[in-house]
C-alpha cells in the first residue's frame, strides 16, 4: 500500500540517521554541568565538556554560518521526546519517519542571534529549527553535500541556480511507493559539482526544504518465509531512506558518510561510474511457496552492465547498508 509521506526537508545540516520518535510534552531540563561526554574525540575548537548532541549542534551552526566554534554560546539544553523522525520540524513538503525520537532542543546563541536546533539523543540527527541565517540556500546544500560524502566544502562548486516550477509537492522527485499531492510549487533547482560529478537538489522557493533529486540506487525485498517488507533508496548525494513494517522504526534516514566506511563508498562510485541504469533481479522464480522479491536498480553513469559476481557484491552491499541503517 503506498503511504501519503511528505519529502524530507533539512534546513541547516543533516547528520545521520533519526532515531525513534518522541513522545509528546515529556519534557525536563538537562543541565550542561550534569552532561558526559562521549569517548569520541571532538573537534579541537569544541569544549569537551559538552555531550555529543550539543557538539553536533555547535558544529552544525559552525559550518552555517561560518563562527569559529568558541564564538558559540550555549544557552539552554532541553530533553525532549519528538514524535517524528523529522525531530518536530515539519513543513508542508516533508518526509517524516513514524516513529518517536528521543532527543534535545539546543539553544545556541552567536553574533548576537539565537538559534533553535533539534537533536536525536546522540547528535547523528541534527536540524534547525528557528534562527536567523546569513548565508544562502546554496552555502546550506554544499554543508549539507560535504557532511553526506565526507568531502571538503572547498571541492564542491554550484553548477547552476535556477528557478522552477515543480508540479507536486514533492518537488519533483518521485520516491518508491510515496504519493504527492498533486499542486504546482515553486522552488529552485540547484545543480552541484565535485571531482566531476554533478549533484541536483530541488528546493522550495524560500529554501525551508530541500530535497536530493538525483537517484543512485534503490533495493526492494518483499515476501519470503519470515515476511520481508524492506526497501532502500540511496540519493547519489549521500542521502539514504529506509522503510520496513517488521519493527519500530519503520522508516528512517542517513547519510553514507556516517554509515559506510570510506572504501564502501569508494566502491559503490565505481560501480556508479562504470555500470549504467540496470535493473538486477535476485527474486524467486514465479509460482515459489512463499517466494521472495529480491530487486535491485542501480542508476548508473557508465555503460557497463555487472556480470553475476558483481551483481551478487551489489545485493550484499545494499542489504548491509540497510542493516546499518537500523542498527
Amino acid at each position: 500500500m503506498k503511504r501519503i509521506i511528505p519529502m524530507l526537508v533539512v534546513l541547516g545540516m543533516l547528520f545521520a540517521a533519526c532515531a525513534p520518535q518522541a513522545e509528546p510534552n515529556r519534557q525536563s531540563i538537562l543541565p550542561v554541568e550534569d552532561s558526559m561526554p562521549d569517548a569520541t574525540p571532538a573537534p579541537t575548537d569544541i569544549p569537551l565538556d559538552l555531550t555529543p548532541a550539543q557538539r553536533a549542534a555547535v558544529s552544525a551552526l559552525s559550518d552555517i554560518t561560518g563562527l569559529s566554534a568558541d564564538k558559540i554560546t550555549l544557552v539552554s539544553t532541553e530533553a525532549v521526546t519528538w514524535s517524528d523522525g523529522c525531530l518536530g520540524v515539519q513543513r508542508p513538503g516533508m518526509m517524516c519517519t513514524q516513529a518517536l525520537v528521543e532527543g534535545f532542543k539546543i539553544i545556541l546563541k552567536a553574533d548576537g542571534r539565537e538559534y533553535e536546533f533539534h537533536t536525536n539523543q546522540t547528535g547523528s540527527a541534527v536540524v534547525l529549527a528557528a534562527g536567523e541565517l546569513s548565508v544562502s540556500v546554496e552555502e546550506v546544500i554544499i554543508a549539507q553535500l560535504a557532511e553526506n560524502l565526507g568531502l571538503d566544502k572547498s571541492d564542491i562548486s554550484v553548477v547552476s541556480s535556477a528557478d522552477a516550477e515543480f508540479g507536486d509537492a514533492c518537488l519533483g522527485v518521485a520516491m518508491p511507493d510515496v504519493m504527492c499531492a498533486q499542486v504546482i510549487t515553486p522552488g529552485k533547482i540547484i545543480v552541484l559539482e565535485s571531482n566531476g560529478v554533478h549533484y541536483e537538489y530541488h528546493t522550495s522557493a524560500d529554501g525551508s526544504r530541500i530535497q536530493p533529486a538525483t537517484f543512485a540506487l534503490t533495493w526492494k525485498r518483499e515476501g519470503g518465509i519470515v515476511g520481508f517488507c524492506d526497501s532502500l533508496t540511496v540519493f547519489l548525494s549521500g542521502e539514504v531512506y529506509g522503510s520496513q513494517c517488521k519493527s519500530q522504526p519503520n522508516e528512517t534516514i542517513g547519510t553514507l558518510a556516517i554509515l559506510l566506511s570510506a572504501s564502501e563508498r569508494n566502491q559503490f562510485s565505481a560501480w556508479i561510474a562504470e555500470y549504467g541504469s540496470v535493473t538486477l533481479d535476485a527474486s524467486d522464480p514465479k509460482g515459489v511457496a512463499d517466494g521472495m522479491i529480491n530487486v535491485v536498480v542501480l542508476f548508473g553513469t557508465g555503460k557497463g552492465k555487472p556480470g553475476k559476481p558483481v551483481e551478487g557484491d551489489i545485493f550484499t552491499w545494499a542489504q548491509g547498508l540497510f542493516q546499518k541503517l537500523y542498527n
